[in-house]
């Protein structure tokens, strides 16, 4: 048996180092920021309801697809959102996950084989044969094309493969989410936005039991000019130059029609959506109570603050805690 050299080490080393700091920022790197810099909130805050559940929302991870996508580029970023989310699933153990739309980034071009393939592509970097996360997709422009390049068979093969309609609900422990499709909220009369708003409307008539005013999701914000209404907060990216850009109804937002609509018809505990790629936390106080939290994208290509969101709900509460890969984070209590 021959014994261990010296020379071996100092002959090798370079390769040993090159090893080394491959696997710490490709591997190692993501469990440990997520360890020393996430937790959910009922570990800060007091929450003991026993219904409590823990949820990630992830918004606009953009799949690369044949187009546009560059072989190198589509590696890297898939590595790190696959790396980052299954680090954090493995280490926080959320009850469910919330894609927020933009699941691909050409999902409004190409066949159905085309489509076929991005929805794998997708599912294998972040479903899972565990029954635990339950998983729930929703979907974005770049999944369907705006409204008015809206596809009935594209809305279809989103609807067949992800088993998700156009306005759709999830209940977990009794609280209860309102999935939204925002490109069918136009409310125009055209097919889809009359199917949705027939929906939203029977939804709203019916109630939901145990009673509980509902958390909205969807791909879009709700009206705003611009960004000048987020709190000015960690999360709040004072160097990005299109901070004050104006937001077109219909197109960054909803219109202030269909946001008044929805508010009306719902009274949300919580708002959720992403779109944007950047960050905002807004208060709303007309005509009832809430928050609305805009989510960044989850995907290095769209910005320099990847993020994703956990969030803590119980009956009497919601409350969140935003992770960005690689920066900082904060919390907040939403009452």
């Amino acid at each position: 048996m021959h014994s261990f050299s010296p020379h071996i080490l100092i002959s090798y080393w370079p390769l040993f180092l090159v090893t080394g700091t491959v696997l710490f920022n490709e591997y190692f790197i993501y469990f440990i920021k997520i360890s020393f810099t996430c937790n959910w909130l009922s570990t800060i805050v007091h929450f003991s309801d026993s219904d409590r559940i823990h949820v990630f929302f992830i918004a606009d991870t953009h799949i690369l697809g044949v187009k546009n996508g560059h072989w190198f580029d589509k590696l890297r970023r898939e590595w790190q959102m696959y790396r980052s989310y299954h680090s954090a699933v493995h280490l926080l153990s959320p009850d469910a996950v919330f894609f927020l739309g933009d699941l691909m980034d050409e999902g409004q071009w190409g066949d159905w084989s085309t489509f076929a393939k991005y929805a794998d592509r997708f599912d294998s970097l972040f479903r899972s044969s565990l029954s635990k996360p339950e998983v729930h997709m929703l979907a974005g422009n770049h999944d369907l094309g705006f409204h008015y390049a809206i596809s009935p068979f594209r809305v279809q093969w989103f609807e067949e493969r992800f088993n998700r309609s156009i306005v759709d609900t999830v209940s977990i422990k009794g609280h209860h989410f309102v999935l939204i499709t925002s490109m069918a909220l136009h409310r125009d009369g055209c097919r889809l936005c009359h199917e949705a708003e027939v929906e939203l409307e029977n939804l709203a008539k019916d109630r939901f039991q145990p009673f509980r005013r509902p958390i909205l999701l969807q791909h879009f914000p709700l009206f705003r000019l611009n960004d000048d209404d987020c709190l000015r907060d960690d999360d709040f990216d004072y160097e990005d130059p299109a901070r004050n850009e104006l937001y077109r109804p219909g197109w960054e937002a909803l219109s202030e029609a269909s946001t008044q609509f929805l508010i009306q018809k719902f009274e949300p505990r919580a708002v959720f959506n992403g779109h944007t790629h950047r960050g905002c936390k807004k208060r709303w106080v007309q005509p009832v109570e809430f928050w609305e939290y805009t989510v960044n994208s989850f995907s290095w290509r769209n910005g320099d603050r990847p993020t994703f969101l956990l969030a803590t709900i119980s009956e009497h509460d919601v409350g969140f805690y935003f992770s960005i890969t690689f920066g900082y984070y904060s919390w907040t209590t939403l009452n």
